[in-house]
């Protein structure tokens, strides 16, 4: 199902104009114009400004994220980040050094963007671009003084993630290669686009037993892992403990 978003549309002087909300398969394609706005292109071969950053407009209509491409159809690309419509997207090929973007509009010559950013981060902004945000979920189990086990079960975030041993209950997962379309490939401090929540396995009674466990961002790329009894770090409490990491478009 399309989404509908609400554009505060202008005219070429920079005026107001027909405001409203549209539905997003209409869009093939935008980018950002000067001043905070956005110039998008539409499906019947217009194009209009619009008065909403390309953020904004990048999630309330569900746009992938290609990065910055070099080039359209051979020709120098200078206007930035682009975002699609994956309803117009035909394929993506990977040339090693660059990504061809093909898309399937317009039906007599289509459009073919090249970019530099990774197949997996746009691959990651497509998931993105659905929920508004790319998620990553794994089991944690740990025993000794080693790293704990990670099973993942979605990784739309990074292209690999590792676990580390820092001190007695305390660990961290390292995320290689953030997706570059969300959040400009970091975990953000501070501005509410990113969420983790820990839960260890079921069979546990934290305030029964006095165990209680935490997760947090450590820096750009890392996510730490403690488990307590009582006030004292403690190995071997994390058995099948689900840890989930939202990272918001």
């Amino acid at each position: 199902m399309s989404k509908v978003f609400n554009l505060a549309f202008q005219n070429s002087n920079g005026a107001s104009d027909s405001p409203g909300a549209i539905v997003g398969d209409s869009v093939v394609y935008a980018y950002a114009a000067p001043g905070s706005k956005t110039f998008l292109v539409f499906e019947n071969g217009t194009s209009r400004l619009a008065n909403n950053a390309l953020s904004s407009v990048k999630v309330g209509l569900g746009l992938t994220s290609v990065g910055s491409p070099t080039s359209v159809n051979g020709n120098l690309w200078s206007n930035g980040e682009v975002v699609i419509n994956q309803k117009y997207l035909n394929q993506v090929y990977d040339d090693t050094s660059s990504r061809r973007v093909e898309m399937n509009w317009p039906a007599t010559s289509p459009i073919t963007f090249t970019t530099t950013t990774t197949l997996p981060s746009i691959v990651s902004a497509t998931a993105a671009a659905e929920k508004g945000y790319a998620e990553f979920t794994c089991l944690l189990t740990q025993t000794g003084a080693v790293a704990p086990t990670v099973t993942v079960i979605k990784n739309e975030i990074s292209e690999n993630v590792s676990s580390t041993y820092d001190n007695n209950g305390i660990y961290y997962l390292t995320f290689s290669n953030i997706a570059s379309t969300i959040q400009g490939g970091a975990f953000p401090a501070g501005n509410g686009s990113l969420n983790i929540t820990l839960q260890n396995g079921n069979y546990i009674a934290p305030i029964a037993n006095g165990l209680w466990f935490e997760a947090y961002r450590g820096n750009t790329d890392r996510i730490y892992i403690e488990s307590y009894d009582g006030t004292t770090a403690t190995n071997g409490l994390l058995v099948n403990a689900m840890l989930s990491v939202r990272l918001y478009y």
